[in-house]
């Protein structure tokens, strides 16, 4: 039954990260979809029945799903790395 620890500190982390993890991955493909989407979009013409603006937010999904799980992988690979916590010190003394 350790998996319950490990979920609730999962959780509470979760829960302290949880605005700025949404706002973060939710802002960054909305302004590009607003500025390049609706903002080029106006320029570009439709090809093949399919508007740009069908086509570019298709790509951000995408995108903003792939570096979602690129940073959660690589966040978890250097915790692993140093054996400690993020942001806690070092256990060596500096001269």
């Amino acid at each position: 039954m350790r998996w319950i620890a490990v979920w609730r500190r999962n959780f509470l982390v979760w829960r302290k990260l949880f605005a700025a993890s949404v706002l973060t991955n939710l802002a960054d493909p909305l302004i590009m979809l607003f500025g390049l989407g609706y903002g080029l979009g106006a320029l570009m013409p439709a090809v093949e029945g399919m508007s740009y603006i069908s086509f570019f937010a298709a790509g951000q999904l995408c995108t903003a799903t792939m570096y979602t799980a690129s940073f959660e992988s690589m966040f978890q690979g250097s915790r692993a790395c140093t054996g400690r916590r993020p942001g806690t010190r070092s256990s060596m003394r500096r001269w």
